[in-house]
């Protein structure tokens, strides 16, 4: 994960060199991965107990308590740019900031900087695709964010994840994936499937940096400001690694797996949003019932998008 990296080579060594130039405070870091302290996806309740002071949160699978979160996931084809999603994510979080707070402060941490481990979203498969009209009847694997994606094509949705993936294609419990590239090159996804289909899903805010709220009240002034200083070089610092991570992914693909890219067709792209019928609107709409500002929320998302060079297949604050 890049979020992680990036917090091991960017975020922990650039909080110390903040804090060095006093000398006052120093912090040892006792970094646990794989699973160390919690289950994968149990990093938001694991900081809400307590049983890990900071960590990267990954929002994308808290639907249920960071409902604000799913944004990205719920207007597909709007941009591969990762930085533009987490820095208008960012924007909104302040001028939003009682609605985002609300699911944070439940769980007791503070969010410091919103950030994602996706630039593109394609559909890998044992055998080559060219239109939208080819995923019907297939059976594709998703994460559950993605599975909308997938029924929409009139294809059957398979949840899976990264480490079934690779035994799921070869074995045929489904017949492509939604993926992307660094994770298609890392876990040799493309060695099954060499045939990926540039659908262009996009990027989406999937991640953030959290502290556990009464760890970050106990401490001092100083190290409070050089922890939430650094957090935007933390996402800064995952988008670098993001980026190396696709250029890899793919090239591996390509060279060692034999991988062929095909590029989806706008007008094929256009269809296939349409298809979703009002993903976002009726996210927007279910939240807003809940008391959530989520239909301005979803407008000024995409007046970001559009504004930030972005050139959405379909407005989804609009149509």
């Amino acid at each position: 994960m890049t979020a992680i990296g990036a917090f091991i080579d960017f975020y922990a060594p650039a909080v110390n060199e903040q804090l060095a130039k006093t000398g006052k405070y120093t912090i040892n870091w006792n970094m646990a991965h794989s699973g160390q302290i919690v289950k994968p996806r149990g990093e938001l309740e694991g900081v809400e107990l307590g049983l890990g002071d900071i960590s990267v949160v990954p929002t994308v699978f808290h639907a249920d308590k960071l409902p604000l979160y799913e944004l990205s996931f719920k207007t597909p084809f709007t941009t591969k740019n990762m930085d533009l999603i987490a820095r208008t994510f960012k924007s909104l979080e302040g001028k939003y900031s009682e609605a985002f707070e609300k699911g944070w402060k439940a769980t007791n941490q503070i969010e410091m900087f919103p950030t994602g481990a996706v630039d593109n979203y394609f559909v890998i498969s044992p055998k080559p695709l060219a239109n939208f009209a080819d995923l019907k009847g297939m059976k594709i694997g998703a994460a559950g964010p993605n599975l909308p994606w997938v029924t929409a094509a009139g294809a059957a949705g398979v949840s899976t994840n990264l480490a079934d993936a690779y035994n799921s294609l070869n074995t045929g419990i489904y017949e492509g994936g939604i993926f992307w590239a660094q994770a298609a090159g890392g876990f040799k996804l493309c060695e099954p499937a060499p045939f990926i289909f540039d659908t262009g899903f996009g990027a989406n805010q999937a991640q953030a940096l959290t502290i556990n709220t009464d760890v970050f009240d106990g401490l001092p002034d100083e190290v409070k400001k050089a922890i939430t200083d650094n957090a935007e070089g933390w996402h800064a610092a995952n988008v670098v690694k993001l980026d190396k991570g696709a250029s890899f992914g793919l090239n591996r693909c390509k060279t060692e797996f034999k991988s062929e890219v095909t590029t989806m067709s706008d007008a094929d792209r256009k269809k296939w949003a349409f298809a979703l019928g009002d993903l976002a609107k009726d996210w927007a709409a279910k939240n807003d019932a809940k008391g959530l500002p989520a239909t301005a929320i979803l407008v000024d998302y995409m007046d970001a998008m559009r504004a930030g060079g972005a050139t959405p297949i379909r407005n989804w604050d609009k149509e």
